[in-house]
């Protein structure tokens, strides 16, 4: 009886704290990240700096038709750097 009434517990904890996400509405990506399943539309590197813009820490690469490539860390100081158009 305790183990059930334990599982009920956890399982109301876990949607009423946000856990659940049944309406279907997908949660928007910050500015600078990518989904795992996205294709390059065109080519950019983006690179992420420290706080101070001085010190590079990770860098995605996006050549067209091909998914991006991560290096580093990602942090919250993006700058885009375009490189071209996709044909």
């Amino acid at each position: 009886m305790r183990s059930i009434l334990g599982g009920l517990l956890a399982a109301a904890l876990f949607v009423g704290c946000g856990g659940g996400n049944e309406g279907g509405a997908e949660v928007p990506l910050p500015e600078g990240e990518v989904s795992a399943q996205a294709i390059c539309d065109s080519q950019y590197i983006i690179k992420y700096y420290d706080k101070t813009y001085t010190t590079v820490l990770g860098t995605m690469q996006c050549e067209c038709g091909a998914s991006p490539v991560y290096t580093g860390a990602l942090t919250l100081y993006p700058k885009r750097y375009n490189q071209g158009t996709c044909p």
